[in-house]
């Protein structure tokens, strides 16, 4: 599983966000889902100050592009904190290891130019 924690400076008001793809489980409990998914790809839950989201580390890069959606939307207009070292999803070109945020841009872009060179 890899892990996201998003630290907030001040308390969390999730219902303001327009956060896609989520069922709510709980007060502090989502569930992230397709819609044409019958399977979680993933949870978040919600505390006073922060966010975490535990998802599968076997995902489509299309699943992966939804996850890091609901962190970008979650992280915008806020002082936020991210710690993403438990999310590795590879190594680009030179080396260095690529994660949700960190790394993500070059990260996708080795993945799309690799592709390009399979065809």
């Amino acid at each position: 599983m890899l892990i996201t924690t998003l630290t907030f400076h001040k308390e969390v008001d999730f219902a303001k966000y327009d956060l896609p793809f989520l069922k709510k489980r709980k007060d502090t409990h989502y569930e992230i889902y397709l819609d044409n998914s019958d399977r979680s790809l993933g949870d978040v839950y919600i505390s006073q100050n922060g966010v975490k989201l535990v998802y599968s580390s076997e995902l489509l890069l299309e699943e992966y592009i939804i996850i890091h959606d609901l962190i970008s939307r979650i992280r915008e207009g806020n002082d936020v904190i991210v710690d993403d070292s438990k999310s590795f999803l590879g190594y680009l070109s030179n080396g260095e290891p690529a994660y949700m945020i960190k790394n993500w841009e070059p990260w996708i872009q080795y993945l799309q130019s690799s592709m390009k060179n399979c065809l």
